[in-house]
């Protein structure tokens, strides 16, 4: 169980850090250095992170899953940020369904995002395993 909470902490972290990054450069990028984050786009990206440890949870189980069922639990994961991220920052402002080109770049964000972590996860997963790897070959 501390694993687990472990690795829930490790993916909002990731999630939270790789978003303040990506979000402060589109912030001086589109807006220039007069914008700022409020306390309530900061809670609005905690609240992103939040739900994106969560819906981890499924890939935690002991169930072995097939590679149809491991893509499938992929691009839910992904419908479900992309919801979360996409409420959020309709109700905090960041993009306009008026102007559709900040809805596209609002979006583009949300695959960036996704793309980082997820090749954050992949490469610690596979150094993880390595080591595994090289503990039981030496045995």
């Amino acid at each position: 169980m501390k694993e687990k909470i472990g690795e829930l902490i490790k993916v909002f972290t990731r999630v939270v850090t790789t978003i303040f990054i990506i979000a402060s450069i589109y912030m001086l990028v589109f807006w220039g250095t007069e914008r700022i984050f409020s306390a309530l786009d900061i809670l609005g990206i905690l609240l992103i992170g939040i739900v994106s440890a969560i819906c981890i949870i499924p890939y935690m189980s002991d169930k072995e899953y097939s590679k149809k069922g491991l893509l499938l639990l992929n691009i839910l994961y992904f419908f479900e940020i992309n919801i979360v991220s996409l409420v959020v920052g309709f109700v905090r402002q960041w993009f306009s369904f008026e102007h559709i080109s900040t809805v596209i770049c609002f979006e583009l964000v949300i695959i960036v995002v996704y793309v980082i972590v997820s090749l954050i996860n992949y490469k610690i997963d596979l150094n993880e395993a390595n080591e595994m790897n090289k503990k039981l070959n030496s045995k």
